[in-house]
C-alpha cells in the first residue's frame, strides 16, 4: 500500500494536523511524571537505566520469554480452533521481514515497549495483492502521532539516510502501535521516566559502592593534630599516608595525628538493604517475581514453582495479550475478525511441574475431555496410533432430560 498524503476535511493540508499532535504533549507529560521526584544526583534515561542490572535483567527476561513463545494464527471451526498457517499474518509471525529472524524481531519489539513505552511497527503491503508482506520496526523517537476528529495518523521522520525509505505519513491501519502503559489511550507513557526515582536510587547505590571500593574501602574523614607541622613535615606525612592507603596497608599516623571519620559507612548507609529494595522496585515495576532478578530474600524451594506460574500469568500474559489484540486489529480483515485469532502460546509456561502435569493429563483422559494424543502433543511428543479417541469411564452413564438413565453398555444383547 502506498504512503498516504494527508488532507483533513475542513482543516486544510497536513500542516493543520500538526496543531493536534499527541506525542507533542511529551513536555507536559515529562513535567507531570518528573514532579516531586527525589533527585539522587544521577541521570536517568533509557541508556543509563539499562546499565542498572535489575532493569537490564527484567527487560531481557520478559523480551526473551515472549520472543521464544510459539506464535500462531488459528481459525474457529465447528471442531474448535485449528491452526491456519496459510493466513498472511501467520507468515509474518514466522518471518516478519528479510533482515531479521523472528526471535530478534519480537525481542526488539518488546524491549522497546518496555523501555520507551511505545513500539511502532510499519506494515508493508504488496502493491499487487494488497496483502501484508513485511513488518518493519520504527524508532519511537522519530514518530509523531496525529489525532483529528477521531482519526489517528502517524508521521515518521528518521534522519538516518539509510532508513529514509521508512519515512512517511501512515494511516492507523498501516502501523502496529504497542503501548506498555497509557493514560490517554493514544500514546504510551515512558516507564523509565515515570519510575526515575526508584531507578535513580538503584544507580546511585551502585555508584556509591563503586566509589567506596575505588578508594580502597576508605571513607571520608579528617586528620587532626595539636602539633604544628613544617611544610616539609606536612609533605612527608601526606606522601607516607597516601602510599599506605594505595597499598591497602594500615597507615602509621605520625606527629600525633588522629583520624576522625566524617563520612558514612556502607553498613550505616544500609547499602545491601538499599540494593535489595532497588531490585524489588524494578520487580514491582515490571510485575516480575523477584527471584528471577536474583533477589531470593523471600524465596523458598516450596514457592518457586508458584512464582514461576505467577510470572506466566501476571507478567507474560498481559504483554502477550497486548500484542495479540493489536496484531488481530491490523492484520486480520474486519470481515474475518472473530473467525481468525492470533495467539502467543503460554501453555508451556503455565503447565507446572511433572507431578502436576501428570495429574492434569490423567484427569483429562480419564474423564473424556482430553485424548491421550492431545496430552502427548502438549508434552511435545509425536502421536501414536489408536490414541485419538476420547475415553469415558464405564461406571458413568448418560441421563436423558426426563431423568431416565441410558445404558451405555453397547455389548449387551437385546
Amino acid at each position: 500500500m502506498a504512503k498516504n498524503t494527508l488532507k483533513s476535511e475542513g482543516h486544510g493540508t497536513l500542516g493543520a494536523w500538526f496543531r493536534r499532535l499527541i506525542i507533542g504533549k511529551r513536555t507536559e507529560w515529562e513535567g507531570f511524571l518528573g514532579a516531586n521526584q527525589v533527585n539522587y544526583g544521577v541521570t536517568v534515561n533509557q541508556k543509563t537505566a539499562l546499565k542498572f542490572t535489575a532493569v537490564f535483567a527484567a527487560v531481557k527476561i520478559l523480551s526473551e520469554n515472549i520472543a521464544s513463545l510459539p506464535r500462531m494464527v488459528t481459525e474457529m471451526t465447528s471442531d474448535g480452533d485449528v491452526p491456519a498457517p496459510s493466513h498472511p499474518a501467520a507468515r509474518l509471525l514466522a518471518k516478519p521481514n528479510q533482515y531479521m529472524d523472528p526471535f530478534v524481531f519480537w525481542f526488539a519489539v518488546n524491549a522497546i515497549t518496555l523501555t520507551k513505552g511505545n513500539a511502532f511497527v510499519r506494515i508493508e503491503y504488496s502493491m499487487t495483492t494488497g496483502l501484508p508482506v513485511a513488518l518493519h520496526i520504527l524508532d519511537p523517537d522519530c514518530m509523531q502521532i496525529v489525532l483529528d476528529q477521531g482519526r489517528k495518523m502517524y508521521v515518521y521522520n528518521d534522519p538516518d539516510p539509510d532508513l529514509k525509505w521508512l519515512n512517511g505519513t501512515y494511516l492507523d491501519s498501516e502501523i502496529l502501535h504497542f503501548m506498555f502503559f497509557t493514560l490517554d489511550g493514544i500514546s504510551g507513557v515512558d516507564p523509565i521516566t515515570y519510575n526515575a526515582a526508584s531507578i535513580g536510587r538503584g544507580i546511585a547505590t551502585g555508584a556509591f559502592s563503586a566509589d567506596f571500593y575505588r578508594k580502597g574501602g576508605q571513607i571520608k574523614g579528617t586528620l587532626e593534630t595539636d602539633q604544628g607541622l613544617t611544610e616539609e613535615a606536612f609533605k612527608n606525612f601526606k606522601r607516607h599516608y597516601r602510599q599506605s592507603a594505595q597499598n591497602f596497608e594500615t597507615p602509621i599516623l605520625e606527629y600525633g595525628m588522629k583520624y576522625k571519620p566524617i563520612g558514612i559507612t556502607p553498613i550505616a548507609a544500609q547499602l545491601i538493604q538499599t540494593e535489595t529494595l532497588s531490585i524489588q522496585d524494578i520487580a514491582r515495576m515490571y510485575s516480575i517475581p523477584p527471584h528471577l532478578l536474583a533477589e531470593l530474600s523471600h524465596a523458598t524451594f516450596s514457592n518457586i514453582e508458584q512464582q514461576n506460574i505467577f510470572f506466566g500469568e501476571y507478567s507474560l500474559r498481559p504483554l502477550c495479550k497486548r500484542l495479540e489484540v493489536q496484531l488481530e486489529d491490523k492484520l486480520v480483515a474486519e470481515k474475518d475478525r472473530g473467525r481468525y485469532n492470533i495467539k502467543f502460546d503460554l501453555r508451556g509456561m503455565m503447565r507446572g511441574d511433572a507431578t502436576a502435569r501428570s495429574a492434569y493429563y490423567a484427569s483429562g483422559i480419564q474423564n473424556g475431555w482430553m485424548t491421550p494424543n492431545e496430552a502427548r502433543a502438549h508434552e511435545g511428543l509425536k502421536k501414536l496410533p489408536g490414541l485419538d479417541n476420547a475415553r469415558v469411564p464405564l461406571n458413568y452413564a448418560t441421563v436423558n432430560d426426563d431423568g431416565q438413565i441410558i445404558n451405555n453398555d453397547s455389548t449387551k444383547n437385546d
